[in-house]
């Protein structure tokens, strides 16, 4: 009796039609973390903006408080009167930036609130001698597209000079 081996080939890869249906599964399934990755991203930088908007606006405010009441009225009339300006136009602003004396803080602050820009606001209860003050930072959505702004408005009370 003769023994016919049987020689089973095995195999040692994949065909080209497993290969594109493997890579394009794989390629369907990364579509959705990297809309997530895009999204997170877009969502961390609007988030980022509102913050700096946001300590801008209390900073202004800061600012404001710190005047005694005549002086605070003069100057918030004088800032509403301007109407919306860049931030980087803002006097105070701009004195602070000198003061500071170091370039790269210098070119960073510019550079972060180049498209910015703020608009003041107060209502006055001359009797009672008590200030509203308002301020809105603007600021943009999406960079490049001076279209869609968001803004951050924060309103403050002074009392005479009691809060200055």
């Amino acid at each position: 009796m003769t023994m016919i081996k049987e020689h089973h080939k095995t195999r040692h890869g994949m065909s080209m039609i497993e290969l594109l249906v493997g890579i394009t599964i794989f390629g369907l399934a990364m579509v959705p973390l990297l809309w997530l990755g895009s999204s997170t991203t877009r969502g961390a930088y609007s988030v980022g903006k509102h913050m700096m908007a946001s300590q801008l606006a209390a900073s202004f405010l800061d600012s404001l408080l710190g005047l005694p009441y005549k002086e605070c009225c003069e100057k918030i009339a004088e800032l509403k009167g301007q109407g919306r300006t860049g931030v980087l136009q803002n006097q105070d602003l701009q004195t602070t930036l000198q003061v500071v004396n170091d370039e790269g803080i210098q070119s960073d602050m510019e550079t972060s609130f180049r498209y910015f820009q703020s608009e003041f606001n107060f209502d006055e209860d001359e009797d009672d001698r008590i200030l509203r003050l308002n301020v809105e930072i603007y600021y943009r959505v999406v960079e490049g597209d001076d279209s869609v702004l968001a803004s951050v408005r924060l309103s403050v009370l002074k009392f005479g000079d009691r809060n200055g």
